[in-house]
């Protein structure tokens, strides 16, 4: 599975900064952090691109404390994901 979110948080940068580099050496436990992407949509909206993901392994991870401190100190909310390719 692959997985595309868009998300809210208070700072872009602060969260890229103090947040997603923080844990992506974690990444690896859940999904092949090799290809994983970020990008910056504006001051309070980012993007987040993951490939090859085993969903069980994902859940465990959103569910660890640590993770779950980071999503609270900068308050970040996914506002979107996709998990399968869109039918056009």
């Amino acid at each position: 599975m692959n997985l595309m979110l868009t998300a809210r948080c208070n700072n872009s940068d602060d969260f890229k900064k103090f947040g997603y580099n923080t844990v992506k050496s974690e990444f690896s436990e859940w999904c092949d952090s090799s290809k994983c992407v970020f990008g910056k949509i504006d001051e309070k909206n980012i993007v987040e691109l993951f490939f090859d993901v085993n969903p069980a392994k994902l859940k465990e991870w959103l569910s660890k404390p640590s993770t779950q401190e980071i999503f609270k100190t900068h308050n970040f909310v996914p506002t979107r994901y996709t998990f399968e390719p869109l039918s056009i």
